[in-house]
């Protein structure tokens, strides 16, 4: 359904953005280090003594206290190792970086090293990239890793999931709202433009069907309308609710003839009472997004014929 869309991102591509949180991020979880892992680190980081640096002594220290924090399990002191070894770009090194990066990411949840580990598979696991930035975008405990986010929004659209694509995106285009000390400017509006671009694209390049419609109906507003605790939300969630209760309905549809009429009756009582609820959020179009608009008229366009197919059914 989604697959046209995807030229979006040959557009936009990545976004790396800070490997940092707002006020950097505290680490609660010690990760567990392979003793043969904690000591292919501890050989590089002697490696990093070696210097042509004039500021020698100054040098000495730093290097010095490098060591001790890594022995000592520091995690940025593991991290700042790992991204040494992944520069050198050599393959043993690389995997190493790896594996330490999994062990930040997997034992203390280390953002930076999500981040790192999400941008390593990107290429060649999407599924596995894309459980690094949905880590990494939660951030610090705080608030979000803005890039992250956008990131996962991409992997998601990849993966034709279109209804997490809009909600991720749509942070990122919003952290500023709501996070303004997570927020980098471009990032914002790399998002902002995203967002337009892909709503745009899924309005026409696609044809949902009502399941995927119903899915980003939600997702599909910038300005996050509607909102809960709203009159126009209690209308979409009483419509979700009557569709799913007659969805559940035909599954459990035995096929016999026995009261098929008082069956289509009752089917047609669940259509009917979504279609009512959706027709009056629809007076509020000047309040829904373009794609919000687009979306509910594909949701009452199946459902009439839903109705009608169920209507001929009792003939």
């Amino acid at each position: 359904m989604i697959g046209v869309v995807i030229a979006l991102w040959v557009y936009i591509g990545f976004v790396f953005g800070r490997l940092s949180c707002a006020n950097g991020q505290p680490v609660t979880n010690s990760p567990i280090i392979e003793p043969e892992l904690l000591a292919k680190a501890v050989d590089h980081a002697k490696t990093l003594a070696v210097t042509a640096d004039p500021q020698y002594k100054q040098h000495q220290k730093q290097y010095q206290q490098l060591l001790e924090e890594l022995r000592n399990g520091s995690v940025e002191a593991l991290y700042t190792v790992a991204q040494s070894l992944n520069q050198r770009n050599v393959g043993e090194d690389r995997i190493t970086s790896v594996q330490l990066w999994h062990a930040l990411a997997d034992g203390a949840d280390h953002v930076a090293s999500a981040v790192a580990l999400g941008f390593s598979y990107a290429e060649v696991d999407k599924e596995l990239a894309l459980k690094y930035f949905v880590q990494a975008s939660d951030g610090d405990g705080e608030g979000p890793h803005q890039a992250s986010l956008y990131n996962a929004g991409r992997l998601f659209l990849e993966l034709n999931d279109a209804a997490s694509s809009l909600a991720y995106i749509r942070a990122c285009a919003t952290v500023d709202k709501n996070y303004p000390g997570y927020e980098t400017p471009s990032q914002t509006n790399t998002c902002k433009e995203a967002y337009e671009l892909l709503s745009n694209q899924i309005m026409s390049k696609t044809a949902p069907g009502i399941e995927d419609a119903s899915e980003m109906f939600l997702y599909a507003s910038i300005d996050d309308f509607p909102q809960e605790n709203t009159k126009e939300f209690t209308k979409w969630s009483k419509a979700m609710e009557f569709l799913q209760t007659y969805a559940a309905l035909m599954q459990a549809e035995d096929g016999t003839t026995d009261d098929a009429t008082k069956k289509a009756k009752a089917f047609e009582t669940y259509l009917f009472s979504a279609q009512e609820q959706l027709l009056g959020l629809q007076k509020s179009s000047k309040k829904l997004s373009a794609l919000q608009n687009y979306l509910l008229e594909i949701i009452l366009g199946r459902i009439q014929v839903l109705v009608t197919a169920s209507t001929k059914s009792e003939l």
